[in-house]
This record gives C-alpha cells, structure tokens and sequence, in this order.
C-alpha cells in the first residue's frame, strides 16, 4: 500500500456508460478531489472458478464528507496506478462534517 494515515490527495471517480459500435464501454470521470487518510485494512485472495487466486486488499478512508461520494465509485491515490473501489459511504462518521470509505482493490 503506497498511501499512509496521513492526509493525501485523491481523485474520486464516477462511471459512465456509452454505446459503441463494439457494444457498451465504460469510462470513469473526476467528480471531486478529496483529501483521504487511507488505513490498510488487510488483503485476502479470492480464487474464481478455478482461476489463479486474486490479491484482493481492504483499506478505510476518512475525508471531509463530500455528497457527491457514493457506493460504486473508484479512488485515484496519489499517482498509485491501481484504483481503490468505494463499497460503502459512511456519513458524519468519526464526526459531523467527516465521511468514512469502506475500499478494496484487486492487486
């Protein structure tokens, strides 16, 4: 993990759906940045129908809250090059005015 507990800059990240002539493509966008305390959370590996097993690390964040963050979005880190995705927003969480990220990432 390459971000610590103290605060570092960050891009949160919304999907977009478009129409190809090949079929649907997915596109993710800046919709705000944040600065995040990241906390590790630990790593587990996921093995799926047979496949070689999957590194798959959990972290926390805590940020000021921001409306616009949502389950389903992506983290950009620093200039980490693997993206942490958000699996739940939790508001006014150490305190009012303070947001919590439950994230994971495949590495």
């Amino acid at each position: 993990m390459s971000a610590a507990t103290y605060p570092t800059p960050a891009t949160l990240q919304a999907s977009t759906a478009t129409q190809t002539a090949y079929g649907a493509a997915l596109a993710w966008t800046a919709t705000a940045q944040l600065w995040i305390a990241l906390k590790p959370g630990g790593a587990t590996y996921d093995q799926l129908d047979g496949l070689k097993p999957v590194r798959i690390e959990t972290a926390s964040a805590t940020a000021r809250n921001d409306p616009r963050a949502a389950a389903g979005q992506q983290i950009l880190v620093g200039d980490d090059a693997i993206p942490w995705r958000v699996l739940a927003v939790e508001r006014a969480d150490p305190q009012p005015g303070a947001m919590t990220l439950r994230l994971d990432r495949m590495t």
